[in-house]
This record gives structure tokens, C-alpha cells and sequence, in this order.
């Protein structure tokens, strides 16, 4: 019993010992499976160069040229304030009243003072005419008076008449003589009066021609149409000559500030010297409002990497001043451009076309981008590194080196 123990395991071992040299002697062979490497399926497109015009995108500021600060002409109180912030007004509109009951007062004044000259100067014509009739009689008396002292002289020499009698005659005549002459002064000084009474008119005339322009001052009225940015008073505040009331702003003349790099300022200094429109959009409720470049800034600030340039509206509402916009520029076309996806760019300047089935590296140098009609941003490259017919791979393929192989979809095999 011991000993069938101690077999059966060692003939259980030797079995299967057995069989497996036996399945081995008489194993199939199998062939192995080959194994074939696919080159990848990539999009490619043919060279198709054309005018196309690079796009800049710009953070800008709406700001307003005309942009004021409206400010009281006379000392006075306020009181009527007939705007708010954020109010449209048109030219003209009222918008602040002053109290005029002081300058009325002035216009009064001014009036009596311009009377009174006037009448001054009435009478001073009617002395002259009374001194010019005047001096036509006292003159034919200084004839009468001389006669006098003539006979008073023949009679004093014939011991007719006395000494006493011919100084009497000679002192009437000394008399007549000195009426004539005040009389000829006050005639010839006639012109030196009038030109102080008139210069006297004048400067009252021009105190009240200020009066008029302190009363039309009480009423602040718009210089443009445009809204109000602030109000700076209220009912009952004294104001004082240069005292602050009202900012507003033209919105009819407003304008987009926003800085283009420096390599892009030749080209549209160029354009604006030779008067070509560089056109640019922006957006305002879903809707583009189209503007046109007006005039880049004549001097670069510190610090500053780029040039401001302004544009103008060409129609529809600009957002209210100090608005940042995101400008939409569209600079001068250039021709000989290539319009490409950026998916077909490698690093910085290296694109790869597909020649007999594998890729190929080009060069290529970058002359902008754009968005293409379907809103997509695609990059423009210079067409003369390409050839005629040349198709450039636009997949992004990440093991992408040059002499990789390639299939082009679409292509038959």
C-alpha cells in the first residue's frame, strides 16, 4: 500500500511529461501576421495668393474733442439748475439761470449815465452856435468902441475933450477886446469838448454793452448738442465770476482714441498722407459701427510702445465718452498674400507643404491676420515663398518633420 503511494504520483508526472513531448513533436507551424505602417491622413490646400488686407485688433477710449466745462460770467445766485447728469440737450437749450435783478440795476445806471452825456453834449453844441452869433456883434461893437477912442483923441488934441474921456474910450475898446478873445477861445476849444463828452459816451455806451452781455451770462445756455457729463450746482448757490457749473460734451463729434504698434505706423501715416481711408469698426449692442482713421498723435509719450491714432465715426452712435471699445482695424491691402489657418503654422515662420506624398519646410515670413468671411482667424503670409501649384499641410500634426510621409485626404491612393 506504502509502495502504490509512492508510484502513483511519480507515474501521474511521467504521464504528462509524455504527452507534452508529444504535442510538442507534432506542433503546427503558424505564419506570422505583417505588419504595415499607415502614413497619416492630413488636409492639405493649394497656393492661391491674392490682395488681402491684415486686420488689427485695439483696445481704444471714446473721448470728445469738444468737451467743456461752462462756467458763470458774473457774480450772481443760482436760481434754476434745468439739467441732470447724463441729459441730451440741443444748441441752445437752457441750462442754468442766474439772478439778473443786480445787473438789471447796473442797465439802468449805465442808461442815465449815456442820457446825461448826450444832453452834455446837446448843449455844448447849442453855446457853440450861441458864441459863434456872439462873436459877430461883439465884433462890430469893437468897431463902435475904436470909433469912440477916435474921436476921444481928436477932441483931447484939440483941447475939446479931456484926457479923462480918451482913457475911458481906451479902456472900453482894452474891454471889447478881451470879450472877443474868451469869446474866440471858447468857439475854438469847441472841438476838444466834444471829443471828451464823445469819449466819455463811448466808455459809458461800453459800460452798458457789458451790462447787456453780464444779463445775457445769467442764462447758461448749451453751445453744442451734446449730453451732460456733470452738474456742478444747485438752486441757491452763489456763484462767482469763473465759478464751475456744467461739463457736457459734443456727442456729435465724438472719437476713438487707441494705440497700434510702432511697426504699423508707417503704413498708415503713408495712407493718411496720401489721403487713403483706413476703415475700422467697432461694436455697440451686437451692431459694427464704422469708422474711418482721422489723424495719428503728433508726439509718443514716454514709456509708451506705440503711437495713438484717432478715428471718427462715419455713422451711428458712438457709446458715451470714456467708453473702452475693441477697434476692428482693416490696414491697406497688400497683394501677393497668402490667407492660411493658424493650425498651419509651426512655431514662428515654418509651414509645411506636401511634395510627392511627404512634407517639405518653408520659411515663411508673416505680414498679418485677419478674420475670414466665416468669422475664422486666419494668418497672411508672403505668397513668393510658395510656387504655383504648391499644396501647404493646414493639420496639426504634432510628429510633423520634414520628409515625414503623409496621405492627403481626399487623394486617391
Amino acid at each position: 500500500m506504502r509502495v502504490l503511494k509512492f508510484i502513483l504520483p511519480l507515474l501521474v508526472l511521467a504521464l504528462g511529461v509524455g504527452l507534452f513531448q508529444y504535442l510538442r513533436a507534432n506542433r503546427m507551424e503558424v505564419a506570422p501576421i505583417p505588419s504595415e505602417v499607415r502614413p497619416p491622413v492630413v488636409s492639405a490646400v493649394e497656393i492661391a495668393p491674392s490682395t488681402l488686407a491684415p486686420q488689427l485688433t485695439l483696445f481704444g477710449r471714446v473721448e470728445a474733442p469738444s468737451n467743456s466745462e461752462l462756467s458763470a460770467g458774473i457774480s450772481a445766485d443760482v436760481i434754476e439748475v434745468a439739467v441732470r447728469e447724463g441729459d441730451r440737450v440741443a444748441v441752445g437749450d437752457v441750462l442754468v439761470r442766474l439772478d439778473d435783478a443786480d445787473v438789471a440795476l447796473q442797465i439802468l445806471q449805465r442808461k442815465a449815465s449815456i442820457a446825461e452825456l448826450e444832453a452834455q453834449i446837446e448843449s455844448d453844441r447849442l453855446a457853440y452856435d450861441a458864441d459863434r452869433e456872439a462873436l459877430g456883434r461883439e465884433q462890430a461893437l469893437l468897431a463902435l468902441t475904436r470909433k469912440a477912442v477916435e474921436r476921444a483923441r481928436t477932441l483931447a488934441s484939440s483941447r475939446a475933450g479931456t484926457e479923462a474921456t480918451l482913457d475911458d474910450a481906451l479902456q472900453a475898446e482894452e474891454q471889447q477886446l478881451l470879450a472877443i478873445t474868451q469869446r474866440e477861445l471858447k468857439i475854438n476849444d469847441y472841438a476838444s469838448r466834444q471829443k471828451l463828452w464823445r469819449a466819455r459816451l463811448d466808455n459809458a455806451e461800453a459800460a452798458l454793452d457789458q451790462a447787456l452781455r453780464d444779463l445775457e451770462r445769467t442764462v447758461v445756455r448749451a453751445p453744442y448738442s451734446g449730453r451732460v457729463i456733470e452738474v456742478l450746482v444747485s438752486p441757491g448757490d452763489r456763484t462767482s465770476q469763473g465759478t464751475p457749473l456744467v461739463r457736457l460734451y459734443d456727442s456729435h463729434n465724438l472719437e476713438v482714441r487707441a494705440q497700434v504698434p510702432s511697426r504699423n505706423v508707417p503704413t498708415l501715416a503713408d495712407a493718411v498722407n496720401r489721403d487713403i481711408p483706413v476703415h475700422a469698426t467697432v461694436k455697440r449692442n451686437g451692431a459694427d459701427i464704422d469708422l474711418v482713421l482721422d489723424r495719428l498723435a503728433a508726439s509718443v509719450a514716454q514709456g509708451q510702445g506705440g503711437v495713438d491714432v484717432f478715428f471718427r465715426g462715419t455713422e451711428g452712435d458712438l457709446p458715451a465718452l470714456g467708453t473702452t471699445v475693441e477697434v476692428h482695424l482693416e490696414l491697406p491691402p497688400l497683394e501677393g498674400v497668402v490667407a492660411m489657418t493658424t493650425d498651419a503654422l509651426y512655431g514662428d515662420n515654418r509651414v509645411y507643404r506636401v511634395v510627392d506624398g511627404r512634407l517639405e519646410g518653408v520659411s515663411v515670413t508673416r505680414l498679418g491676420q485677419r478674420r475670414d468671411e466665416e468669422g475664422n482667424q486666419v494668418l497672411l503670409l508672403d505668397g513668393s515663398a510658395f510656387g504655383a501649384g504648391d499644396r501647404v499641410l493646414v493639420s496639426r500634426l504634432p510628429q510633423a518633420i520634414d520628409g515625414l510621409a503623409v496621405r492627403i485626404k481626399g487623394d486617391n491612393e
